[in-house]
């Protein structure tokens, strides 16, 4: 006997067909699912990657901040003028616009702390000290000037009259024959001709690895405690468009030499930042980063950082 096996049934095979349909349908969604969030997961794991790296490089620059140079400016402003054209970081409005980058001199860390014998101590002898010139002990400035002098890229020099570093002096009140007190407006930050209490230095002929000279002979008190800097420093946000900004860290420039941020190095901090808020109160310095990276149209996945700054 020949058996005989009857085929599938138009009805079955379009049941079929709609069951692979609908198969297909969820997977390809699964797939597009899947893959839209990778898109998402890695645009925000590089933007708070770029926000985490930014923000530390922020904090490490702060941290070595001269305490009292710490300023708020406004970048489209050219005024002089205190609460206009800048304003002291501690006393920012909490509903300003307008002063949104933030400017500092920062002392030498490198020097000081490359070497078991630091690059310069801290340390004055200021019972000898005089108009023109100041023993530093426990110092190695030749090591300091080198060190200087290969961070700045060959800009910052002690041994002559051009791009030299600074010295401050411990803050005390009345402390400048002048009548000015440690402030910010004498450094150069604000106007750079107005410097009378920041002092430039250089080694002295004789290369006396304790010995710093003042050429300018400036009337000053010199203290028991010192810092020595070479570069001033800047974050400052510039427009995109759409409400973005890039932050940019401007560096290696000396206020006390007549040069502002405009004259220095400039590096891109981090793209695309869309919040750079800063304050300060008691010494701390808290701020908030927010940057954001496009995932496709007019779609952005955004990150943000917040760091405090302790003295």
């Amino acid at each position: 006997m020949i058996k005989t096996r009857s085929a599938f049934s138009l009805i079955e095979v379009i049941f079929v067909l709609v069951i692979l349909g609908i198969i297909a349908s969820i997977s390809s969604s699964i797939i597009a699912q899947v893959y839209e969030n990778y898109i998402t997961q890695n645009a925000l794991y590089s933007v708070t990657t770029k926000t985490e790296l930014a923000s530390n490089q922020i904090v490490n620059r702060l941290t070595y901040r001269i305490q009292g140079t710490t300023i708020a400016k406004d970048p489209n402003s050219a005024s002089f003028v205190e609460g206009v054209g800048w304003i002291l970081m501690k006393d920012i409005p909490k509903t300003d616009n307008n002063f949104t980058a933030v400017e500092w001199i920062g002392y030498d860390n490198d020097s000081f702390a490359a070497t078991e014998v630091p690059g310069w101590s801290g340390v004055a002898n200021y019972e000898t000290a005089s108009r023109n010139s100041m023993l530093t002990p426990a110092s190695d400035l030749t090591n300091t000037a080198s060190i200087m002098n290969n961070l700045s890229n060959g800009e910052v020099t002690m041994t002559d009259n051009t791009h030299m570093a600074a010295v401050l002096f411990s803050q005390k009140s009345n402390q400048y024959r002048t009548g000015m007190d440690y402030n910010v407006s004498c450094m150069g930050l604000i106007d750079p001709t107005k410097t009378n209490c920041i002092f430039r230095v250089q080694l002295n002929a004789a290369n006396d690895d304790t010995n710093l000279t003042f050429p300018d002979a400036k009337p000053k008190i010199v203290t028991e405690r010192y810092k020595l800097a070479w570069s001033a420093y800047a974050l400052v946000p510039e427009p995109i468009g759409n409400n973005l900004y890039n932050l940019n860290l401007y560096s290696n420039y000396q206020p006390w030499n007549g040069e502002d941020y405009t004259q220095g190095s400039k590096n891109l901090l981090v793209p695309n930042i869309s919040v750079f808020k800063f304050t300060e109160n008691g010494g701390v310095i808290q701020f908030k980063l927010c940057a954001s990276e496009n995932i496709g149209q007019n779609f952005n996945v955004s990150a943000c950082k917040e760091k405090v700054i302790i003295r």
